[in-house]
Formats: structure tokens, sequence, C-alpha cells
């Protein structure tokens, strides 16, 4: 890039311009100076020298090229799942772009972000795919607003494409990067009360269940705590029913769309080996021997191959409703309650309950799963009503004037 100071007589006076020209011999004026300031406009010049050319004279893209940009890379992003990739597609055509108010990335400000994005996002409407006669589809938006873990989402996809497009020398406020929501922001949905199921509603739906796949699949989540598409993606080859005690291995999971998908789980930490009851094992058998032509993936046996993630759901709770069970969601309260169970009865060592569900530490699982079961009712009463008595005081003994 080459820079030079011109003189440019005006209608009242003359005064230095500073000029740019790029290597395609595009001009753009940065600066003026008056003709007593030449000093200064030569210190400008040499402080433009060693900037990057791109910021001394950025592109101006639009919103609408570096979207079409960002999203075909991530389309191509071997290092993410399909499910991410339309996920962040997904935030990008239907909460970000209609809500940019600037043409040019160059001109889009944190402002801009703070000020007039932010509040848009805000009132957003929830989207729905809704089929159309011969077997298109398109997208509508609900009355629903969007629920704040959208607006997070979103939020961290904006600023994934705000890096891409810096990566790319595009020119936008990399200030938007910095933004983070209030510290009470999500208080309301962290105060929420969350479900989980009663310990005896758990044995009821589980042992009272007739049907033999229903049985082993409510059993299975129950007992191990695993998620939804570790238990669809388990095969006949992960278990091994004849060791004692009989274990399950996960190794595969299913995608959004119920496809098996062989050896990718969650995290690495979710591959592992569970031990099971005998009463499972027996289950599984029993299970395994009526599903004479059970669905297969290459050379996979799948173990509720018949079953997608919404049958899953549905299964549950007809099978809750008939039992007079208020149930809430699926199969993901079964994890929820193992993992309470567990903790609360401190059945296995920290390490031991972690690894069996596949966790690292109990960051997230105090945090997102864990319920207190009420197992200690009687005992807890009891201390609490000694707490302040001594020396064979009682409260009924207290008289107040």
């Amino acid at each position: 890039m080459q820079f030079k100071i011109c003189k440019v007589k005006r209608k009242t006076k003359s005064v230095w311009v500073v000029q740019a020209m790029d290597d395609q011999g595009k001009k753009k004026n940065l600066e003026i100076f008056d003709l007593n300031q030449k000093r200064q406009a030569n210190a400008y010049v040499e402080d433009l020298r060693s900037k990057d050319p791109s910021l001394v004279m950025p592109q101006e893209v639009s919103f609408d090229l570096a979207f079409k940009e960002y999203k075909h890379s991530v389309l191509k992003d071997k290092f993410k799942v399909e499910e991410t990739k339309l996920a962040i597609c997904g935030y990008i055509n239907h909460h970000i772009a209609p809500y940019i108010s600037k043409k040019l990335l160059s001109d889009y400000t944190y402002h801009d972000f703070k000020e007039h994005y932010l509040p848009k996002l805000l009132e957003s409407k929830c989207t729905r795919v809704q089929n159309l006669p011969g077997g298109s589809s398109t997208i509508v938006r609900t009355n629903r607003t969007v629920g704040k873990k959208t607006i997070k989402d979103t939020v961290a996809t904006f600023k994934l494409f705000v890096k891409y497009c810096l990566e790319r020398k595009w020119v936008i406020d990399g200030g938007i990067l910095a933004y983070k929501f209030n510290k009470n922001f999500f208080q309301g949905e962290n105060t929420k009360k969350k479900f989980m199921p009663k310990y005896k509603d758990i044995v009821l739906l589980v042992n009272s269940e007739k049907d033999i796949l229903n049985r082993a699949l409510f059993h299975t989540a129950a007992e191990t705590g695993c998620r939804l598409n570790e238990l669809l993606g388990l095969t006949y080859s992960d278990t091994d029913l004849k060791s004692d005690p009989p274990t399950i291995s996960f190794n595969h999971t299913i995608d959004k769309w119920n496809n098996f998908r062989e050896n990718f789980l969650k995290t690495a930490s979710s591959k592992r080996r569970v031990e099971i009851s005998n009463q499972l094992s027996v289950i599984l058998k029993t299970w395994m021997k009526e599903q004479v032509l059970p669905k297969r993936s290459g050379q996979y046996r799948l173990m509720f191959g018949t079953v997608s993630k919404k049958m899953a759901k549905r299964r549950v709770q007809r099978s809750a409703a008939k039992l007079g069970i208020d149930w809430v969601g699926g199969i993901s309260p079964f994890r929820k309650f193992s993992y309470s169970y567990l903790k609360d009865t401190k059945a296995l060592p920290k390490n031991q309950l972690l690894r069996r569900l596949g966790w690292t530490n109990s960051d997230t699982p105090d945090r997102w799963y864990y319920r207190d079961l009420d197992h200690n009712k009687e005992k807890r009463t009891k201390a609490i009503n000694q707490l302040l008595v001594d020396n064979g005081w009682a409260a009924n003994e207290l008289s107040f004037v």
C-alpha cells in the first residue's frame, strides 16, 4: 500500500490531503491537514505505514457476504458434528441476520450491537418447521419468545462470527467480543424449580411396566444414569451379561436424526463400562431373546434400534400417566435421579460415581443434575429440633412475657 500527501485547492483555502492507494490502484482520502501542518501530515503517514494495511483501508464487506462465507466455513468444518453446524447456521439465519441494522461490517459498532441488536434478540420469536404440500417444508415463527438459553447461545454464535471476520482481516468492532451478560440476567432461569421424580415413583414406573421393551428401556436408564443418545446407541456387543457382576459399555450414540454413530460420544470420559444389577441383566437377556430380528447398523445389532428419541419420550410419559405419575420430560430425569440417589445414599465413592455417569469432576452434575431426594427427613428434623435445646430446656417449657 502506498501513501502520498497531495496539495489540494479548496474553495476558501488550500490543504494537504493524505491519500492511500492499494495494490489494485484503488485510492482513498484518509485525512486533511492545513498548509501549516505539513510536519503533522508526514508523522501521520509514518504512523500509517506501521499499521496493518487492512485496517488503514478496510475492505467494504457486506453482512450478507460475511454471513454467507461464515456459514460456508462452518458447514465445511470437519471438527464440528452435523447438529452443531446446523445450530450455528440456524442462529445466524433466524436470530442474528434479521436484526442487523447496518449494511457493511466496517460501519457496525459495539453501540449498534448493544443498543439495537440485543433488544431485538430479547424479543425474537421461536421457529419451527412447517410441512407443506408436496413433501416440502419451511421455517415459520411461533408466538413464543425465545428462552434465555437460546439468547446466550445466539450471542456466543455472534462472537464466533466476529472472530471469523477479524481472522479474515474484515473490519468490525472487536469490542463486541468483550460483551458479558449482567450477572443477574440468568438468575430467573437458575432458580426455576426443576423436575425430579421421587424414588417411589421411579420404582413404581420401572417395576409396574408390562411391556418388555419399556421395562428394559426404563430400567437401563434409571440404573445406569446414561444419556438418551447413549441409551439408544447401545448394541448387543456392548453387554457382558455373563461376567460377575454383569456390565454394559457405552461406546456409541445416535445423532439428532436417530442415526447410529459408531465410537462417538459426547466426551472422552463418556466412554465407560458400567456394572449393572442381576435383575437388569435378566431383563436385557429376556428382551434380546424376544427381539428376534434387531435393527442393525453395519456390524452392530442395536439394543433399542426401533426406538427414536421422540418415541422414548412418549413411551415414558404414557407409562407414567397410566400410573398417575406427573412426569415432566422424557428419559433425562432418570439420569438426574440416578446421580442424586447414588450421591445421597453414598453407595459409591465420589470417583466411582463420576466415572459411572461419564464425568471427570462434579461441577456439572452438582450444578445441573443433583436434587435433594429428602432421604434423611426424620433424622434432619430431629437435628433441627435439637439445635438450640440445652440443659434439658425444651420449647414447650419456655414462657414469654
